[in-house]
């Protein structure tokens, strides 16, 4: 069982984050969670983060209301206090998350795999990107796409085989469509393997996308995706 959360704070972030090197880890533990963002580097260099590219970067965030998805980002002195180092606390975030609620919407896209929406329910939906092999709970040796039109909505796709690829026009316009002016990318992104890779996208004519493959990518379309 959780311990009670404090409660939420309203006072200067720099009070909470030293407030919370004085909080037992064992305290803190249940409400680090992780979150998505652009370019963090305006932030600083100290922050607790995993960069995806120069674009997309995962935050370690300690949650200040329970009520929202509000919280502060997790520096280098709270490894030192809590006596873990960055690892344990982003596995602690997603064991947390794995808990979190989200509700899940099916499309059919004319391929041979669907379009999922994900919208989270207790936490951000877009950084459930990152335990995305708990809500395919499918083998996915090929990887799936995934597109993030809000701080709240995850797309995906499993890639199945080539009759998957005319998928990602679909994944596409569904990410138009469900898009905020508070999008967390605009990139395809390429989950595989506990990696994620980000792809540059541009609308094409007719609804269509244009995707800047990577080498990755494109090799695994031509060599080892089935037909």
């Amino acid at each position: 069982m959780n311990p009670p959360h404090p409660g939420r704070y309203s006072g200067p972030q720099d009070n909470l984050h030293e407030r919370l090197l004085h909080v037992p880890f064992h305290e803190a533990a249940p409400w680090l969670r992780v979150l998505l963002t652009g370019d963090p580097g305006a932030m600083g260099t100290d922050k607790l983060a995993y960069s995806v590219n120069p674009l997309l970067t995962a935050l370690l965030i300690y949650r200040t209301d329970p009520g929202s998805y509000s919280g502060i980002v997790l520096d280098k002195r709270h490894t030192r206090a809590w006596g873990r180092d960055k690892q344990d606390l982003w596995f602690t975030a997603l064991g947390n998350m794995a808990y979190d609620q989200v509700r899940e919407q099916a499309l059919y896209s004319g391929t041979d795999t669907d379009v999922r929406i994900v919208h989270g329910v207790d936490w951000a939906g877009s950084a459930h990107v990152m335990r995305l092999p708990e809500l395919m709970r499918e083998p996915a040796p090929h990887g799936a796409l995934v597109m993030l039109p809000d701080a709240n909505t995850m797309v995906y796709t499993v890639l199945r085989s080539r009759r998957s690829m005319p998928v990602i026009p679909f994944l596409y316009r569904t990410f138009l469509d469900l898009r905020t002016d508070g999008a967390v990318t605009d990139q395809l992104l390429w989950w595989r393997g506990g990696r994620v890779h980000g792809m540059s996208t541009l609308p094409a004519d007719g609804g269509g996308v244009q995707v800047k493959h990577s080498p990755e990518f494109s090799n695994m379309i031509d060599r080892e995706l089935p037909a």
